[in-house]
């Protein structure tokens, strides 16, 4: 099947792109992430040269074990701070073995040859068992470490015993001095004790999303705008032959749809579905985005011999952009094309890879990770009225209450914004312990009242900025404030609890009135859609307001300027482009142009 597809394939003009990045990817050990005090598991892994490398060569030393991969992200952001803390402290006798896992050797190969250079104290090997091939599931960084994102990074002592487990990264991230301090080595004090309480509070937010995620159930009821139990958008594929279908042609039995590029397809997992699956008549189709042809034919081409599920490919074809990087309307306009675009409004995208399963009538199951696929699907098929067998049926059966949507609520009246030079109106909010934050209480400083919510992409896609403006701005007496609206209180503290820690700068509260009309934001400002940033003078007047956000905007430090904050010329130039760029979208409705989600009618 397979291979016929990959000689269709390499007549196809059009190749596949959406715009998403990864930075995990989903568990396959049973067990947890190894932890401080095990120890660590030796095995072998592969140099550029082919040369073997095993984990027990450097006994003796102190190794910062590192599982990255080419198409990640974080991890290749996280390269230069790596290599710095190694050089630092190379003559202690700490190595770092960065080991590129979930990745093909191809990929590896590529990237080191481009990029090692500029990390000459770090040994840079491949996992033998690369993505794709029948020994997948013996990569070390599952098997023996039971990683289940990456990049996650092992601080092993010269006794071969973890001092510290790490996972993902950000500026300003120390816990890697902090496990080496742990493991004896000389470590700035300033340095590892930033880093000890950053493992503090990474403990505190990995202990708060798992008994946060044992109260849910293992799948989502919802894909994008798309509720369960409504019928999916009849898209239109290519198929393995080159030849256009539609969704629609596949009704008459249960579809799983696997929505990733080529190189984090997942092939096995897919595969597993479709021999598991096959006797209750499920379809598996692996549909894939953000991939040339040249990449789908070479996927093909590895893996021919062992796919017994359907190849889809989005006929969009590969986003075309005008310089280094795409803009904001080419990106939004390449995506309004897509066939995910059907399924998610706006500019929101889900995490790749994004599976969904679907009944014989075409009616939208429920959205499920591959984590938890046994769990989640057998859960979905079951609700649709499949009889699964026991080695199919789920521990737990989930009520009929979980599997029904948010139900939406009706728009409210618009309201009039208040207006630059009016004096901001005080109110109370509770910080994440419960405490009053009194808006007032600032008085005399510059303050950035951002209302957002848990539940606004475009929100939190700005609050990285927010952090950056928060952190440069403090010496002039700027404070941040992030009033959590139209959102529940056990929501607010558990997104908090599992990501404040990356926002150090910013001061984040909830307002009590959650989704009532009597909520700040509406009642006191006029706020009919977030992300929407107010400015307050020193003189608790409001001087500027940015609604909306795009990436790589700097329209909040102008408006900090117009409070008599001190902003870089370069800044303030930035801005004015930025508001040019606005703008020359306009008459294009805001939402599109400028990502930002309505009150009233959403979540």
């Amino acid at each position: 099947m397979i291979r016929s597809s990959c000689r269709a394939l390499s007549l196809l003009t059009a190749a596949v792109s959406l715009s998403f990045l990864s930075s995990s990817l989903p568990a396959q050990g049973k067990d947890g992430l190894l932890q401080a005090g095990a120890t660590a598991p030796d095995f072998v892994s592969v140099d550029i040269d082919g040369k073997q490398v095993r984990l027990a060569d450097y006994r003796g030393k102190v190794v910062v074990l590192d599982f990255w991969a080419s198409w990640c992200g974080p991890c290749k952001a996280a390269m230069p701070h790596v290599q710095e803390v190694t050089a630092a402290h190379a003559q202690e006798g700490v190595v770092t073995l960065a080991v590129c896992t979930s990745d093909s050797r191809e990929g590896f190969e590529t990237w080191v040859r481009a990029n090692a250079a500029k990390y000459p104290d770090v040994v840079f090997t491949c996992d033998p068992n690369e993505r794709g091939s029948d020994t997948f599931d013996e990569r070390a960084s599952t098997k023996h470490y039971h990683v289940a994102g990456l990049p996650t990074k092992f601080v092993i002592g010269r006794d071969g015993k973890i001092t510290a487990t790490m996972v993902g990264f950000e500026e300003g991230d120390m816990r890697l001095e902090a496990a080496l301090a742990r493991a004896g080595v000389a470590v700035d004090a300033a340095f590892a004790k930033k880093g000890e309480e950053q493992l503090e509070a990474a403990a505190k937010e990995a202990a708060a999303q798992a008994a946060a995620a044992a109260k849910r159930p293992p799948f989502w009821p919802v894909f994008g705008s798309i509720n369960a139990g409504e019928q999916m958008p009849d898209v239109t594929f290519l198929g393995d032959d080159g030849k256009e279908f539609q969704l629609s042609s596949l009704r008459g039995k249960p579809v799983v749809i696997a929505f990733a590029w080529a190189e984090i397809m997942p092939r096995r997992e897919l595969q597993a579905l479709a021999e598991e699956y096959a006797p209750y008549g499920v379809q598996v189709v692996a549909a894939f985005v953000n991939t040339s042809q040249e990449e789908l034919v070479k996927w093909c081409e590895r893996n021919a011999a062992d796919c017994d599920f359907r190849i889809a490919i989005d006929p969009a074809g590969k986003l075309v952009y005008s310089g280094g990087a795409p803009t904001p309307e080419e990106r939004m306009a390449f995506d309004a094309k897509t066939v995910l675009s059907k399924f998610w409004k706006g500019n929101m995208r889900p995490g790749m890879p994004a599976l969904i399963a679907a009944d014989a009538e075409g009616r939208l199951l429920g959205g499920f990770s591959l984590r938890d696929r046994k769990e989640a699907l057998g859960n979905l098929l079951n609700h649709a009225g499949v009889e699964l067998a026991p080695e199919h049926t789920p521990s737990k059966a989930w009520g009929p209450e979980f599997f029904a949507a948010p139900k939406p609520r009706a728009p409210e009246a618009p309201v009039e914004t208040i207006a630059i030079g009016a004096a901001a109106p005080d109110f109370v909010m509770q910080d994440v312990d419960g405490k009053d934050v009194k808006l007032s209480s600032y008085r005399g400083k510059v303050v950035v009242l951002d209302f957002w919510a848990t539940w606004c992409g475009p929100c939190k896609a700005a609050l990285p900025h927010v952090q950056e403006l928060a952190k440069h701005y403090a010496d002039q007496d700027v404070v941040v404030i992030a009033s959590c609206t139209s959102d529940g209180r056990d929501e607010f503290v558990e997104w908090v609890q599992a990501n404040g820690r990356k926002y150090a700068d910013v001061l984040f509260a909830h307002d009590a009135a959650e989704r009532k009309p009597e909520r700040a934001s509406r009642a006191l400002y006029g706020v009919g859609g977030i992300p929407h940033q107010f400015v307050i003078g020193r003189d608790g007047k409001i001087v500027a307001q940015v609604v909306g956000y795009r990436a790589g905007e700097v329209l909040l430090d102008a408006a900090l300027a117009k409070a008599g904050v001190e902003v870089d010329a370069a800044v303030l130039e930035k801005a004015a482009a930025d508001q040019q760029q606005r703008d020359a979208a306009k008459p294009a409705r805001a939402t599109k142009m400028v990502p930002m989600l309505p009150l009233g009618g959403g979540k």
